[in-house]
């Protein structure tokens, strides 16, 4: 029973990773150069007779990407595995602007050929891919056997031998991230900045296992653009990874609203907005405490050109109709436009959101059809795991702002 509670909680937490790195709204980064991103090559995919065939598919570039990261970043020789191809789609994400977007999503199941085909001994990879580039991977279970061909003696080394791989992998320079882990202690959660690249540790425990996470962002005017982000279990095993730095482009930087003007502008445009019941009842005239109003600078994808802009909370000083106790609203940071009004609700009673020349969404609508969502692919991964034959079968993950 633990086993396969173990099991469900692992593939929550395979799905919520996911989700949380594709924002609609604030997507957080790392030091990527205009030259890294003009330079981005695809890695060669792997050749050799261990190499297993690919699936005849739209998804053959993604897949020969992701044989290519299982046996050169995480080295592991395919001749002692039995590999199967598990989750093979692609799947609409939600738009960038007015762009589309397509997300391929890959699972494969390596299970040791010694283990007598013993499900207990399955390890699971799962990738994403965009923009015909890697974005994420994540390892299962976390406190996964080593499938590497090579051993570490600490956690430092880890990474370290990681970050020379992954940079050969995606043609993106990391060697300023390996600089970074000479000078802190990786047992202890801390925030350290070199030039414009933010370092986080943060140590922590899920499910009874250890593990280590790090994220290199890069910063600029004190917002977050793009990022590379790795966990390490307690075995020195770099059991997930997402990077956004040949995902995202760097557009106008720029910060020249402040946030108290960031802060007059929502407020000044607050009387011109308003929502509707379903019984058709507008409300209006909202009451706002300029102390119960927080901005902070955050950033946005257009396209995928990241920029910046205020995300600005006004609190009310009562709750209106539809359990409405506060509206946001974002002011972008280099022309002071705001792009949107949106409610903050207790409950599930919906509105119906207006105002002149911005559009609008309700949070609690994005959130409970995220929750539902994400049941839906855990029931559908966990039912993938425990069949035998390899089959296609499309997963569908959704995406919420951090």
């Amino acid at each position: 029973m633990k086993k396969c509670l173990i099991k469900i909680f692992t593939s929550l937490f395979v799905v919520l990773f996911v989700v949380s790195f594709f924002g609609t709204i604030q997507v957080p980064i790392v030091n990527q150069t205009v030259t890294a991103q003009e330079n981005f090559l695809a890695p060669k995919p792997p050749t050799g007779p261990n190499t297993p065939p690919l699936d005849p598919s739209q998804t053959i570039a993604a897949q020969e990407k992701a044989l290519n990261i299982i046996q050169n970043v995480i080295q592991t020789d395919l001749s002692k595995y039995n590999l199967e191809l598990k989750i093979n789609s692609i799947m609409d994400g939600l738009p960038l602007s007015d762009i589309d977007r397509k997300i391929t999503n890959l699972m494969y199941a390596l299970t040791p050929i010694e283990s007598n085909d013993n499900e207990n001994s399955v390890i699971e990879i799962a990738f994403t891919f965009e923009k015909n580039v890697l974005t994420s991977y994540f390892i299962t279970p976390i406190d996964t056997q080593n499938i590497s061909t090579t051993q570490h003696a600490n956690c430092r080394d880890a990474i370290a031998s990681f970050l020379e791989k992954y940079q050969q992998n995606t043609n993106i320079d990391s060697n300023n991230l390996i600089t970074m882990l000479n000078n802190v202690n990786l047992s202890k959660n801390s925030t350290t900045t070199q030039k414009n690249t933010k370092f986080d540790i943060l140590v922590s425990t899920f499910w009874g296992a250890e593990q280590t996470q790090l994220k290199w962002t890069h910063t600029i005017n004190g917002a977050d653009y793009t990022k590379l982000e790795i966990s390490v279990n307690a075995d020195n095993i770099i059991i997930s990874v997402y990077d956004t730095r040949a995902l995202y482009t760097i557009g106008d930087a720029s910060v020249n609203i402040s946030k108290e003007q960031a802060i007059d502008i929502a407020l000044g445009n607050l009387k011109y907005y308003s929502y509707a019941l379903f019984d058709g009842e507008v409300v209006t005239d909202f009451k706002v405490s300029r102390s119960n109003v927080v901005a902070k600078l955050v950033t946005s994808p257009v396209g995928y050109e990241l920029r910046p802009y205020w995300d600005v909370k006004m609190m009310l000083d009562e709750v209106y109709p539809g359990n409405v106790h506060g509206i946001a609203v974002g002011i972008w940071a280099n022309t002071g436009e705001f792009t949107a009004y949106s409610n903050m609700a207790y409950g599930g009673y919906d509105v119906d959101d207006d105002v002149s020349d911005a559009g609008s969404y309700d949070y609690l609508i994005v959130f409970v059809v995220v929750v539902i969502v994400v049941v839906a692919v855990v029931a559908l991964a966990f039912g993938l795991t425990t069949k035998k034959k390899t089959h296609k079968t499309p997963i569908f993950l959704l995406e919420n702002g951090e």
